[in-house]
């Protein structure tokens, strides 16, 4: 195919070209689909095959004109990208207003096209770098057991006296906002209440000492503006609440039986132990982790090229869809979903995002100078871990992400991974312990996952 190709940099991940099918191109495609029209066209007083030429151009022009667009237009955009060996990601936008096209001369029209980015790749061997191990204490060990102890904890309802700071009050409760009286009143059943909790309004646990099943309590509660609820915030109600039950919690026993009921534990010195090795373990996957995004941070920190918007919006869209699962597996409900500032999520997703895309980029950059490959050994290894996580066999799931064409992206993560492999084996690290002992490590990185989440974190309470 005969092409005219005009390229102009819009910016360094987007390019106009303007394309060009000479005339003689057109000219013969012209000709070749007013053929392919005379013979299957049906027209009143002709027989089929023998509608003459004339009646054909006069009748079917227009019909003729776009089928010749859609078989030119497309062919001569994938030779000029080819030609012009652009990198092209997306699908390129063209403007049909400025697709001119007539009998008898050329094709022109304009496309606009994102391309991965060009650029040189920079050293990524021999840096330096901390590898920073947060230390285990037997007071680490130790949360971890109370927080099982917690877990394993009988409520037992209490009938002899009324409810205290540390019991638990299961109660129906109405409200009605006072700003608002015509409004939906509030009704929740079986809210449980800890009293004294720092998670609970004061309003609470004042009105509800002392109570037992069957009361009755009236009280209001003056919400802040800053309160995680947009419905509730800066609203003030009145609330009616009955009593359901109240029970205080009791804890097991801190022994062999408790050990050998929890776990695959003999003893309860066995499950000490046993939780050290899995908090040290852990500690050493955090370590990892820090120390690869350290070294990724000093490989992006050499680079500044533009990346494809339309790459960084899928991604900032995947995250952002990532974090609606997250919360409506972690119990949010619908209602608090339609309160949360989608919006503004996906403007904060957009930056990560950039920073994500820019580092596929260039880790796969990476691969492709090492040599990266994936064998068919490794990505089913990982869709074994997989199918063990989900607790599915390994063929059905291999055939569902067949089937979904989803073995492209496994790969592409290995590829990643291993790429970046080859920059962490060759680093020059420096192993140290951590000053913040391993439960401050952990809390940084729970109060991390509970930013992504704060709106799902408090009740009505």
């Amino acid at each position: 195919m005969k092409l005219d190709v005009a390229i102009t940099d819009v910016s360094q991940s987007k390019k106009d070209l303007v394309i060009e099918v000479s005339a003689d191109e057109v000219k013969a495609e012209f000709e070749k689909t007013y053929d392919a029209f005379a013979r299957r066209a049906k027209v009143p007083g002709f027989r089929p095959g023998r509608v003459p030429l004339s009646v054909i151009r006069q009748r079917f022009s227009k019909d003729v004109k776009d089928e010749v667009i859609g078989r030119l237009l497309p062919h001569a955009l994938q030779h000029a990208i080819y030609d012009r060996q652009l990198r092209v990601v997306g699908e390129p936008d063209i403007n049909p207003d400025e697709i001119s096209i007539r009998e008898g001369e050329a094709l022109k029209f304009k496309a606009s096209v994102e391309i991965l980015p060009d650029f040189e790749l920079k050293p990524y061997k021999e840096l330096h770098a901390i590898k920073r191990v947060s230390r285990v204490t037997d007071e680490d060990v130790e949360r971890v057991i109370e927080r099982w102890r917690e877990s394993a904890a009988e409520f037992v309802p209490v009938e002899d006296r009324g409810a205290q700071d540390g019991d638990f009050v299961s109660i129906d409760l109405v409200g009605k906002y006072v700003e608002t009286p015509e409004a939906e009143d509030l009704k929740a059943d079986n809210v449980q209440i800890e009293l004294g909790s720092e998670n609970v309004q004061p309003e609470f646990t004042e009105n509800l000492r002392d109570v037992k099943a069957g009361d009755l309590r009236q009280f209001r509660v003056a919400y802040k503006e800053g309160f995680s609820s947009q419905g509730l915030a800066g609203k003030t109600l009145d609330f009616n609440a009955t009593v359901v039950a109240v029970r205080k919690k009791e804890l097991p026993e801190l022994d062999d039986d408790f050990a050998q009921g929890f776990g695959e534990y003999s003893t309860i010195a066995q499950m000490r132990e046993k939780v050290r090795e899995n908090l040290l373990k852990n500690a050493e996957q955090q370590a990892d982790l820090r120390l690869r995004e350290d070294l990724l941070g000093q490989i992006l920190g050499a680079y500044d090229f533009e990346v494809p918007p339309s790459l960084v919006e899928h991604q900032a869209t995947e995250r952002t869809r990532e974090l609606a699962y997250h919360l409506v597996q972690n119990g949010m409900p619908p209602q608090r979903l339609q309160e949360i500032d989608w919006s503004e999520r996906m403007n904060d997703a957009r930056t990560q995002a950039a920073r994500e895309v820019r580092a596929a980029l260039i880790v796969g950059r990476i691969g492709e100078a090492e040599g990266v490959k994936i064998t068919e050994e490794e990505l089913d290894a990982e869709i074994e871990r997989i199918a063990e996580s989900r607790g599915v066999p390994f063929e059905h799931l291999k055939e569902r992400l067949t089937k979904d064409d989803a073995l492209s992206s496994i790969e592409s993560r290995l590829r990643y991974q291993k790429a970046l492999d080859v920059v962490v084996n060759s680093a020059d690290v420096t192993v140290e312990e951590l000053t913040e002992n391993y439960e401050a490590e952990q809390t940084k990185i729970r109060a991390d996952v509970v930013g992504e989440s704060q709106a799902a974190e408090k009740s009505t309470a």
